[in-house]
């Protein structure tokens, strides 16, 4: 074999070589490139993954918030509590039918959102916007923070439930701040191209009242009255109550001033008092619990229920925390008012609970209910107005000394048992989900 002839042979061996090698770059790249792509769509994926578990998070978050608003106490616009000047959640946003005991709402912006909070980096916290009902303006998108990520939002609808008593909370939850944008009504291509994220929580909330089973006479006492001085008065021409004015699981140990008693007309004040009351008068009858719904110690767990701490006398520290939005109140220990003010307001009455015996002295004005886990003494020679216009209850004995009087008002009772109280979740009243 010529040398020309090794000379092609070892050519073709190595053009055979670089054929393959081409092929095998050719195949590499195309993995490459189709492992790019499947990385790409994994990044592109877990980030919608991502953006959506944020949302939710805050619409999960906006209905632990707005049970919160809703036990709690006076708020401002920014929906941060005041001590004075503000108005309650619940007032702000719901309605109420007292008689029977339906709750609506009071409206809501036109995307049905009746306020709205947006994540704020900075306080590591909320910022957000209780307008009044149906005054909710658009939000401007802060300005963003370099490495702050995503800034979350929720906003809050509120709506009537299907049965008394009950409302629904729907949560819409987004991964931007301005929760409009994450809207239900958007295309899932617009969202994916805008990066959103919407998700939404609807909740069926209940009122638990105030009172459960207020008393239909304006006096209910466990124990004995007894009356010294000009009397005490008693008055109740609700028809609905039948005038009745006193229930006592005891008796009476010196007889009512008859002038000072005023019942349905037409009634004898005689009929309209029950004494050795079987019920209250049972030894092991819990009268708190009989009229307020649990006893005292599960009582005090009632959520949107305030501890008020005072020595002395306690009515500037009662009016404070009305003040505050405050209206199922708890005082530890004696309670003593003395101080000639008015305490609550017919149309928003409060709910005073001492958890021991009860000290009054002097003129003053107290509109709601008043509750004495002990005995109460009254004593009011002053000359003036000593009035609770509502009801008191009484666990112990009641004692009086000088003049005073309790009306009661069926309005009053409607109001604790209707519209005052706490709000909880229904079980199982609840679904999520995502657009």
């Amino acid at each position: 074999m010529t040398a020309l002839h090794l000379l092609r042979r070892h050519r073709q061996r190595g053009a055979a070589t670089l054929v393959i090698v081409m092929m095998l770059f050719l195949v590499m790249a195309l993995l490459a490139a189709y492992a790019n792509r499947s990385l790409m769509f994994e990044q592109r994926l877990s980030g919608s993954y991502y953006r959506a578990s944020v949302s939710q998070e805050a619409a999960e978050a906006g209905i632990d918030w707005t049970l919160a608003q809703l036990n709690g106490t006076a708020i401002d616009g920014a929906c941060k509590p005041v001590d004075d000047g503000g108005e309650r959640f619940a007032d702000r946003y719901l309605k109420f039918s007292l008689p029977d005991r339906v709750i609506g709402s009071l409206g809501a912006s036109p995307s049905g959102i009746a306020l709205d909070c947006a994540r704020n980096t900075a306080i590591d916290g909320w910022t957000c916007r209780c307008p009044a009902a149906a005054a909710l303006a658009a939000r401007v998108p802060p300005a963003p923070i370099a490495g702050a990520g995503l800034v979350p939002s929720f906003g809050i609808v509120i709506a009537g439930g299907q049965r008394p008593g009950t409302l629904k909370i729907t949560s819409r939850g987004c991964n931007d701040s301005v929760v409009d944008k994450c809207s239900a009504v958007a295309t899932e291509a617009g969202n994916s191209q805008n990066l959103l994220a919407g998700s939404f929580y609807y909740a069926t909330v209940g009122l638990v009242g105030a009172v459960r089973t207020p008393p239909a006479a304006p006096l209910t006492v466990k124990g004995n009255i007894s009356m010294t001085g000009t009397g005490l008065g008693l008055h109740n021409t609700d028809a609905k109550s039948a005038g009745l004015l006193v229930v006592a699981g005891g008796t009476w140990t010196t007889p009512f001033n008859e002038s000072l008693l005023e019942s349905v007309p037409g009634t004898p004040s005689v009929q309209a008092r029950i004494d050795h009351e079987p019920t209250l008068a049972a030894v092991d009858a819990d009268a708190f619990k009989m009229f307020m719904g649990a006893a005292a110690a599960r009582y005090k767990q009632h959520p949107a229920l305030r501890v008020v701490q005072c020595n002395g006398d306690c009515a500037g520290a009662l009016e404070a925390a009305y003040k505050a939005g405050k209206r199922i109140l708890w005082v530890d220990g004696t309670l003593t008012i003395s101080s000639n003010k008015v305490l609550g307001n017919p149309d928003d009455p409060m709910l005073v609970i001492a958890n021991g015996a009860v000290q009054l002295s002097g003129p003053f004005q107290l509109n709601g209910m008043l509750v004495s886990i002990g005995d109460l003494d009254w004593a009011n020679n002053s000359g003036l107005s000593s009035l609770v216009n509502g009801i008191v209850l009484v666990t112990g004995d009641l004692r009086t000394n000088g003049l005073m009087h309790i009306a009661y008002q069926q309005k009053i009772a409607d109001h604790l048992r209707n519209r005052m109280g706490s709000y909880v979740r229904a079980p199982g009243g609840w679904i999520d989900g995502q657009y």
